[in-house]
């Protein structure tokens, strides 16, 4: 019988390191027929072994993470765990400072996302590019003279009273704060 070249198998995955051999008979101890091992101090890393997402080439193809799942992350700069659709990456793996969904419509303010509660502020809080939905909205009356009573003819309509509007309507003349309802006749 003519001797066989074995290959170091320090890792017990049952392929060797091409550049640790001995010639003999039988394959002995530690030592196996196959030289095929890409990272013999690794026992998961062996050709035909399942990849993961870690940066390591663990089937010794020659490709690091191939045949895993890659997915798209979204910045997250307010840190609210809404991110940026229009700032993204690719990868494996999670990445600091990202996360899965993409539906912050302000990544610089935490307040601003599709979980936020509306508020009477003129700003679209919850994303669903409606300003203060979902609020009550009263008539304002312009109230030119500050009287407290406006001007049935200048009105708006609001969740929160604009500046220099009131919510009490009837005065007939807004240039002249001594006559509204409740001024007295002279």
């Amino acid at each position: 019988m003519d001797p066989s070249d074995f290959y170091a198998d320090a890792d017990a995955d049952t392929f060797g390191d091409a550049d640790i051999a001995v010639s003999d008979c039988s394959a002995p101890a530690g030592y196996v027929a196959d030289d095929t091992d890409c990272d013999d101090t690794e026992a998961s890393v062996y050709p035909g072994a399942t990849e993961t997402c870690d940066g390591v080439d663990e089937d010794c193809d020659g490709v690091v993470d191939d045949s895993v799942s890659v997915y798209s992350w979204y910045a997250d700069a307010d840190l609210d765990g809404y991110g940026d659709p229009g700032v993204t990456t690719s990868s494996c793996a999670l990445p600091a400072g990202y996360v899965a969904s993409s539906t912050d419509c302000d990544d610089a303010d935490a307040a601003v996302n599709p979980a936020a509660t509306e508020t009477c502020d003129g700003v679209d809080e919850d994303c669903d590019t409606v300003v203060d939905d979902g609020l009550a909205t009263y008539t304002w009356y312009l109230d030119d003279d500050g009287d407290s009573y406006g001007d049935p003819a200048a009105s708006a309509v609001d969740c929160g009273a604009p500046p220099d509007y009131v919510a009490l309507s009837g005065d007939c003349n807004d240039a002249d704060a001594a006559i509204n309802p409740a001024a007295t006749e002279t």
